[in-house]
């Protein structure tokens, strides 16, 4: 299937977030986990203790889809919630052993599905194309008006051209 020349680059890019999200979909779900649930495990596993507001910040979800891909991942046993010592009413997220267990697995996955994708461009312009999108990627957080690590953790701050 060939994609008309005059598509936008935010459309080509939403094409792209779709159709992972379809193929994590099914490649995730003998994990018993789905394409939303991944990112959040992946955030987790490099910023644990954090409350759910800060997972609906960082990911520009409302408070309510949050919660309810928390209570599904918690209740699946990935993760769990633990009160905050100097906070008694605030609760930080953190994996349990088995959602540590399967990050190997969805790492994995992803990136199968990542080399997949790659494999239509020679080799030596793979990294060449991911360097420029990953600098479009931090180009837009700036374009939005991101600019706390609060906002945008995933960056390694650097000041904006």
């Amino acid at each position: 299937m060939a994609l008309h020349e005059d598509i936008p680059l935010g459309a080509l890019i939403s094409l792209l977030h779709r159709y992972h999200f379809v193929a994590l979909n099914t490649r995730l779900k003998p994990l018993g986990l789905t394409a939303g649930q991944f990112p959040i495990l992946l955030f987790l596993s490099k910023r644990e203790g954090i409350p759910q507001e800060t997972l609906a910040r960082h990911f520009h979800f409302d408070k309510a889809t949050i919660a309810r891909a928390v209570r599904r991942l918690e209740d699946d046993g990935f993760l769990c919630r633990k009160a905050d010592p100097g906070n008694r009413r605030a609760y930080g997220l953190f994996l349990t052993e088995k959602g540590r267990q399967i990050l190997p697995d969805i790492l994995r996955t992803d990136s199968r599905w990542e080399e997949e994708l790659l494999a239509v461009l020679p080799e030596n312009a793979r990294s060449v194309f991911l360097g420029n999108l990953r600098t479009i990627a931090e180009q837009s957080t700036y374009i939005a008006g991101c600019v706390h690590d609060d906002e945008c953790p995933l960056l390694h701050r650097k000041p904006a051209p």
